[in-house]
């Protein structure tokens, strides 16, 4: 049954077009273009134009893909180089000359190392931010970075050094 049949029914049913449009002007504007479009199919070059405009889709769908599929293949060859030099991820991107710290970041990690563990609200009162916002951003990055281990307890979040062992 073709768009075209199931207005000509909806009009039949309800007597009139406007009826239809009141009630689904969404389907009375789709059914529109449809009927333009089975009145153009008849026209060698529409459909021309409609395969070409197909292909084009269609490429642009492969090279997505294309690249998805190499950014995958990317993370598994970091995971499995990972794997094979036993060391995770986390830990090989601390010992990288790009993760040189901050001075904030350096007093950050020293408070963390001198007393073992620290909290965001420690970090804001030691360094003076006026919210617990910006020391919880600097410790998830070093955390991310691989300076830090999280533990979280409900809402309390710890961060301790790497090499502190967890009770």
């Amino acid at each position: 049954m073709s768009s075209h049949d199931s207005t000509k029914q909806l009009e039949d049913l309800f007597g009139d077009a406007e009826l239809v449009k009141k009630i689904s002007p969404k389907f009375s504007e789709l059914s529109l273009d449809l009927q333009e479009i089975s009145r153009q199919c008849k026209n060698p070059m529409f459909l021309a134009v409609l395969l070409f405009k197909l292909s084009e889709e269609r490429e642009k769908t492969n090279k997505m893909l294309e690249d998805i599929h190499d950014k995958f293949d990317q993370i598994m060859f970091k995971m499995k180089t990972a794997e094979l030099d036993h060391t995770p991820l986390q830990q090989s991107r601390v010992d990288s000359p790009s993760s040189i710290l901050s001075e904030q970041d350096q007093m950050i990690m020293h408070m963390v190392q001198s007393n073992g563990k620290a909290t965001a609200e420690e970090i804001k009162a030691e360094l003076g931010y006026k919210g617990r916002n910006a020391a919880s951003q600097r410790l998830n990055r070093l955390f991310k970075e691989g300076h830090l281990r999280k533990l979280q307890s409900g809402r309390k979040v710890l961060y301790l050094a790497r090499n502190t062992q967890i009770p």
